[in-house]
Formats: C-alpha cells, structure tokens, sequence
C-alpha cells in the first residue's frame, strides 16, 4: 500500500464519517425546520443559524470546492461527467457565501437554493444509480472516461461521494430556508 493510497483510504473514512454526522445533524434540522414552520420564532437554535448563514455557507461550500479539487488535482481522482454538474452548481456558491458575506446581501440565498437543488437531484441521482438501482448509464462509453455508475469508494456501505454532494447541497439548502424563514428581521 502507497502512502497515497494510505490517505485516500484515511480521508474517504474521515469525510464519510463527518458526511454521516452532517446527515443525523440535517436531520434534526429538517424536523425543527418543519415542527416550527407556523410558529416563525423556531426552536432555539433556528434565530441563530439564521444570524450566521452567510459564514457557514461559506465555509460549507469552500469545503466542498477545496475537497473535490484536492482528490481529484492532488490525490489524483479524476471526477466522472455527472461529478462535474455537481461541482458547476458548488463552486461558484463560495463565490457567491463570500460576496453575500462581505455585503449582508441575503438574495443570494435564492440563487443558492436553486443551485443546490440542482446539485442536489444530480447527485441524488448519481448515488442511487452507483448503488445499482438504476439501468441507464449517462456517462460517455469512451475507455478513457471514468464511469458514473462505478463509485470510487463506498464507505459504511452506503456512503459514496455522490452522497457526500447530496448532504452539502442539503446543508446549504437548509440554511438558506432558515434564514429565509427565521432570521430576525430589524
């Protein structure tokens, strides 16, 4: 075993083990989300996410920018056709969390859920063909290309990247409706 392939196993298990703890926490969220909907005021932690969505979706989507092009430009990783859709919807969201930022301009938010949905249902898609559930295989037939319905790894026997994509999006999404829906209004 390479050092290389050493820490790709390493970080594959870290990712998916923080993937799988985003995934409860998105959860959770998605329920106080809809339990206090009518409500406006949320549970206690909503007024606050609210407050801090532009920083965490920064951080939230620089980390998926940095991570993809670290496997597939250092790690060498190369991302298949439906990987490359995900990350046209994800890069230019930090761009946008960084602007968004430094001015306290909320539209933003509007194109981030739009953005993300789109990711969102491409990885969707993607996790679920890689799991064998699907008979369409969209990616080019070509021998050099690398094939989307093949996953790089899977972790805990369910975790891929697609679904690492798919809980990012979920994230940013969830964020954008909380601040939409709870942020204190002055």
């Amino acid at each position: 075993m390479t050092d290389n392939t050493a820490q790709i196993a390493s970080l594959n298990h870290l990712l998916s083990a923080g993937t799988i703890i985003l995934l409860v926490i998105g959860l959770i969220w998605l329920v106080a989300i809809i339990a206090n909907w009518k409500k406006g005021e949320g549970a206690k932690f909503l007024p606050r996410v609210a407050n801090y969505v532009f920083p965490i979706g920064f951080i939230t989507s620089l980390a998926g920018l940095v991570g993809s092009l670290y496997y597939s430009e250092v790690l060498g990783i190369l991302p298949c056709d439906l990987c490359w859709f995900q990350r046209v919807f994800l890069y230019p969201q930090a761009f946008m969390f960084a602007y968004a930022w430094y001015k306290k301009d909320s539209s933003v938010l509007a194109y981030s859920i739009i953005l993300s949905t789109l990711g969102l249902l491409i990885g969707a898609y993607q996790h679920v063909m890689q799991l064998g559930y699907s008979v369409y295989r969209p990616c080019s037939t070509a021998p050099f290309a690398v094939d989307c319905s093949t996953p790089t790894f899977i972790e805990y026997g369910f975790v891929t990247f697609p679904l690492m994509a798919v809980v990012l999006f979920a994230i940013l999404i969830l964020i954008a409706v909380t601040h939409k829906r709870f942020a204190k209004r002055q």
